[in-house]
Formats: structure tokens, sequence, C-alpha cells
């Protein structure tokens, strides 16, 4: 039964070499790659980020201001984005911990009121007209 099989994928093999090289791809190089890069402390695509990537692609003797790329705009606009994300999950963070705790002092109020309500002067000191706040 194996003979078949490995005749069988012999003859795949050698069609993927007639029509070219489009549908058979390996990643060994990428890996190996990869895994030396994670080794060495370096990250896993160095053009990602970095001051390459992130500068300007060249400069002005005279100083003048150098034109924005096309990646590097993106690039901005990515990180604006992020920027924005962070920020509104900031408000919704800070608006949920204060109504919480003004929720939970509401509550303590009417805990309060609830026992003050109870709690009334008796005897001599209620004819006398001195209240007494417990």
């Amino acid at each position: 039964m194996a003979l078949p099989t490995i005749s069988k994928l012999g003859f795949e093999l050698s069609r993927i070499g007639q029509n070219g090289p489009r549908s058979f791809v390996t990643s060994c190089c990428c890996l190996v790659e990869q895994d030396w890069r994670y080794k060495n402390g370096l990250p896993r695509n160095p053009n990602a980020y970095g001051p390459l990537t992130d500068g300007r692609d060249f400069t002005f003797v005279d100083q003048r201001v150098t034109p924005i790329g096309a990646g590097q705009l993106k690039r901005l606009e990515k990180h604006r984005i992020y920027a924005e994300k962070i920020l509104q999950t900031v408000k919704e963070m800070n608006f949920a911990i204060e109504r919480r705790s003004n929720l939970q002092k509401q509550r303590e109020e009417n805990q309060k009121e609830i026992l003050e309500s109870k709690l009334k002067p008796k005897g001599h000191l209620l004819l006398s007209g001195n209240k007494r706040k417990m």
C-alpha cells in the first residue's frame, strides 16, 4: 500500500516542477532566521520600526523641513488611531471608577438616612425639643 503512495507523491512533485514554483512553498529559511533573531534579542521584523524607517529619508543641508514619506505617513496615522483608542478607553475607565464611587457614596448616605429615621429621641429629650443626632 505504501509503495503506490510514494510513487504518486513523486509524480506530483515532478508536476510541480513543470508548472513552476508558484504552488510549492517552504518556510525553513524564514524560521531559521527568526530563531537567530530571537536568540540575539533582535526584533522579528527589522523594517517595522526604528530610526531608519521612522526618520526622514534625507536631510537638506540648509535645514529645510523634509517631506514625510508614504510609509511614515501610514505609521503616523496608525499611531494616531491607537492613541485615540487608548484615550477613549482611559476616559471610559475613569467614568466607570467615578460612577462606582458615587453609587457607593449614595448607598452609604441612604443607609445613614434609614438609620437616622429609625433612631429618634425618646422621653424627656422629645418633650424639651433638644434633638440629638446620633
